[in-house]
């Protein structure tokens, strides 16, 4: 039992050791929960202020991920009769499996804030007596060209016999957090991997070969209340932190830490001596 991921798994088999994982004693304003929220609900609409507890529900280790193939095939005939067909079978992966090394099912409890408020007014002004001088004079917050692109017109005028008319959406100031108001209940999967050397390429293309897997073989809503499901599971990777002294490391922690992000993972470096 000397393996890095053969010692991490005997830890996480205590609740508290996991729950030390995802909100360490150290990280007081529970920053990694809410990275690892955010990589999963998009905060479209609420943003995730104080996290107040955080409950492990289930866990397992070395799961076995493996995504299904969708083949489609379609034919067509042609006399006597006129018919075509088209079909679309899902069969089980036949690639190796991805293992996930710590698969998480938990709860966390938090106090949202309201980024955006309700909407308050509709306003709306008539385009087609405007000139394209007129227009970019009334309106100089507009980028006349990006609009035009992004409505596929060819000019101004074509412009104004396709949309006349120009609407503003008026939303009112959200409401102020309030610390005393009760929290909201998330489920948060988080699947965990363990890399036993700082070796970022490799590690880059094992969470996102396992992310793609598990994306694809667990269906998920398209949206919450509060915006956007951007995945299936937050993710985790897990580095020794005695990987980093070495003379040999790519980077600071915050480094890792950067870039990992800019992919959409969560990292974190233990101590295992």
């Amino acid at each position: 039992m000397n393996g890095f991921a053969d010692q991490l798994m005997i830890r996480y088999l205590a609740e508290e050791q996991v729950k030390l994982l995802l909100a360490p004693q150290e990280d007081t304003d529970r920053r990694r929960v809410r990275d690892l929220l955010a990589s999963v609900y998009e905060p479209s609409l609420l943003e995730v202020r104080v996290v107040d507890d955080v409950t492990v529900k289930a866990t397992g280790f070395q799961v076995p991920v493996a995504a299904p193939v969708t083949v489609r095939g379609s034919w067509e005939k042609v006399l006597p009769d006129i018919a075509q067909g088209r079909a679309a079978l899902e069969v089980p992966g036949i690639a190796p499996p991805q293992w996930i090394d710590l698969a998480l099912e938990a709860l966390v409890t938090a106090r949202v804030e309201l980024t955006s408020g309700a909407l308050d007014a509709i306003a709306s002004e008539d385009l087609s007596t405007l000139t394209e001088e007129e227009f970019a004079q009334r309106f100089s917050f507009i980028d006349l060209a990006e609009l035009m692109r992004r409505a596929k017109v060819a000019d101004f005028r074509e412009l104004q016999e396709e949309f006349p008319r120009l609407y503003r959406l008026h939303y009112a100031q959200p409401p102020p957090f309030d610390p005393a108001a009760p929290g909201r209940t998330y489920q948060l999967r988080v699947s965990v991997l363990f890399f036993p050397i700082l070796d970022l390429g490799a590690a880059l293309r094992r969470l996102v070969r396992c992310r793609r897997a598990l994306d694809d073989s667990c269906p998920r809503p398209a949206e919450y209340d509060g915006g956007a499901l951007l995945a299936a599971s937050a993710w985790l990777a897990v580095f020794p932190a005695a990987a980093l002294p070495s003379p040999n490391a790519p980077g600071t922690e915050r480094q890792v830490s950067d870039l990992l992000a800019a992919e959409g993972f969560v990292t974190a470096f233990v101590d295992v001596s």
